[in-house]
């Protein structure tokens, strides 16, 4: 079924959630010696924002309230797992402050970033993973273990981070296609293929047993998928879980073909709207390495497609969408 794009979004260029703050915590994981997880947990606040979390010369950062009150009652987590093998960290909180702000507990994960292509075709199967650790390391939280309704557990991502959290969410990867995913020509091939292939690295290298060990994690009860990379090699009707797939701008039709796949066109919005609002002098910076494009036409169009694709995401975890 597909979500009507009649929803009332929000107007402005401030977020639809103004009289709530984003309170902000740390939290790491450190099951995995060679893999530490960052665990940025961003929860309800009526506290008023005095730092930005994520910002940096390019983007800006977004507003919270450190260390704010937690929580009183439990609320229903969303493990947010960001796009891009080069992503900087936090680079999904715009998204994260806003899900919080609506009502949820979110843990943005930061893992460390790939260093050579070698290591980074391993991501496909380790970032699923990822979703799973976040979860068991929150659970485990003596603090926030109690604060979580076991009963609604979602993941969120961007990207490759969208791919993830289909994956943890029951979708299958089909292995032998997933291997091919780079012989298909230009615009239609991976968007790190041309990476890949300049250090020599193929899809064929990515570890066998991390690819047969993936595997659905009963705790998601719903999944959300914004620009999800690898989506053609990936059978979503095989789960009972309820998924949303979000396009940003003209993305593949979805086959109207499973009752737990809802769908949703973002109109007049691209995959870079997944970055966070430039600053000032961003769009200038980035002209140095010839794109530009990334900061889009104006910080305000950005921030307005930011609170659609945030009222679009609440609705569906929140019910509202049906």
């Amino acid at each position: 079924m597909r979500i009507g794009l009649f929803i009332a979004f929000c107007l402005g260029s401030f977020p639809c959630f103004a009289e709530t703050s984003a309170g902000f915590a740390d939290l790491t994981d450190l099951s995995e010696a060679e893999r530490p997880l960052a665990l940025s947990i961003w929860y309800p606040s009526e506290g008023h924002a005095t730092t930005a979390i994520g910002g940096n010369a390019v983007f800006l950062g977004e507003p919270a309230v450190p260390a704010a009150p937690l929580p009183t009652e439990p609320l229903p987590l969303v493990v947010v797992s960001h796009g891009g093998l080069r992503s900087a960290a936090d680079s999904g909180a715009w998204l994260s402050s806003s899900i919080a702000k609506a009502g949820f507990i979110v843990a943005k994960i930061n893992a460390p970033r790939p260093e050579s292509a070698s290591i980074a075709v391993n991501e496909v199967w380790r970032r699923p993973q990822d979703i799973s650790r976040a979860v068991d390391r929150i659970l485990s939280d003596a603090n926030w273990g109690k604060l979580i309704d076991q009963d609604s557990i979602s993941a969120v991502g961007f990207a490759l981070g969208a791919t993830a959290a289909l994956s943890v969410a029951g979708a299958k990867l089909d292995v032998d296609h997933y291997m091919q995913s780079c012989d298909i020509e230009a615009p239609f091939a991976g968007p790190d293929c041309g990476w890949y292939a300049s250090q020599g690295v193929t899809l064929t290298q990515t570890k066998q047993d991390g690819l047969a060990g993936l595997r659905h994690d009963p705790r998601i009860t719903s999944a959300v998928a914004i620009e999800p990379e690898y989506l053609a090699v990936l059978d979503i009707a095989l789960s009972d879980t309820k998924h949303l797939l979000v396009s940003l701008g003209n993305g593949d039709e979805i086959p109207n073909t499973a009752s737990n796949i809802s769908s949703v066109e973002v109109a007049d919005s691209s995959a870079v709207d997944a970055f966070a609002a430039c600053t000032d002098a961003g769009p200038s910076i980035l002209e140095e390495d010839g794109d530009a494009s990334i900061c889009g036409p104006s910080k305000e169009r950005r921030e307005g497609i930011h609170q659609r694709v945030t009222k679009i995401v609440t609705s569906f975890l929140s019910g509202e969408d049906k």
